[in-house]
């Protein structure tokens, strides 16, 4: 495995670590590879180590090539000013330049993944809906499709900032817009009501009684690809507490039925990047 530090976004401390296969000439089918870019959770106020490398390293056992990004947070104290489109920024810089180095990267750049986890989620899931977006490529200017990804894989996401899915607003919303959100933003980062035609084909997997970030979100961003005829995947779990990560006695959540999300999300991304493992 070689690892290796990378800043995407200039004047930004974020850091994206690579974890990547080397080629080898014997394995010449193996030159390029299928890419998963890992958005750890934690509200928006730091990134959950539980959800970086223990995922980084099940993906690069499985043969791709593997980023974890650990964006912008407020910070637990919530000393920092709100981050707003900064992590979103961050992302679809990572994916530019993913991109962009593909070839020394060893990947193949038709078949990037972002896969993020509840906060993480709603980050990869807001760069599935918004890739496209003005107000998106005002802040961070990119060419084509350069920053789109070709597959989510969203992990007891939050989706909505509206109240009825949220009765007590969620944290991540307050560290992401801040206390003095407008409705725009609300309406912006509520993605299941922001999905259209060009929105990145999905993977989702949820718990029904996730006491943390409740279930509909999953089921009314599904909803939404659905009605716009966006390839999706849907596994809602009965039992699971929110934060399971790998479900392993590793990551400290030992449940091995809804462990099962990890291998249904390599069969479906495989499936998807006509990729063999």
């Amino acid at each position: 495995m070689k690892t290796i530090s990378i800043y995407p976004l200039q004047d930004s401390g974020t850091l994206l670590t690579g974890y990547l296969h080397p080629y080898f000439e014997e394995m010449p089918h193996r030159k390029s590879r299928p890419c998963v870019v890992i958005c750890p959770g934690g509200a928006y106020k730091y990134c959950s180590d539980r959800e970086a490398d223990p995922i980084a390293e099940a993906y690069f056992a499985k043969g791709f090539q593997v980023f974890v990004l650990y964006y912008s947070t407020t910070g637990k104290e919530m000393e920092r000013p709100a981050t707003g489109f900064t992590p979103l920024c961050e992302l679809s810089a990572s994916v530019v330049h993913i991109r962009e180095h593909a070839e020394e990267y060893g990947v193949d750049p038709a078949k990037i993944a972002v896969c993020g986890f509840s906060a993480g989620g709603h980050l990869a899931a807001s760069l599935g809906v918004h890739w496209n977006s003005e107000k998106l490529r005002a802040l961070c200017p990119v060419e084509g499709r350069q920053n789109r990804p070709d597959a989510m894989i969203l992990s007891y996401p939050v989706i909505s900032a509206q109240k009825e899915v949220h009765p007590e607003w969620h944290d991540s919303f307050s560290a992401l817009l801040g206390p003095e959100r407008t409705e725009e933003e609300e309406a912006y980062f509520s993605l299941e009501n922001q999905v259209d035609e060009d929105t990145v084909p999905a993977f989702c997997w949820h718990t029904m009684d996730d006491d943390c970030v409740c279930v509909t979100n999953t089921m009314r961003f599904v909803k939404s690809l659905y009605e716009h005829g966006v390839p999706a995947e849907c596994h809602l779990f009965e039992h699971g507490h929110h934060g399971l990560s790998m479900c392993t006695q590793e990551v400290g959540d030992d449940y091995p039925h809804v462990a099962h999300w990890f291998e249904l999300s390599c069969e479906w991304l495989c499936t998807r990047f006509d990729w063999k493992v």
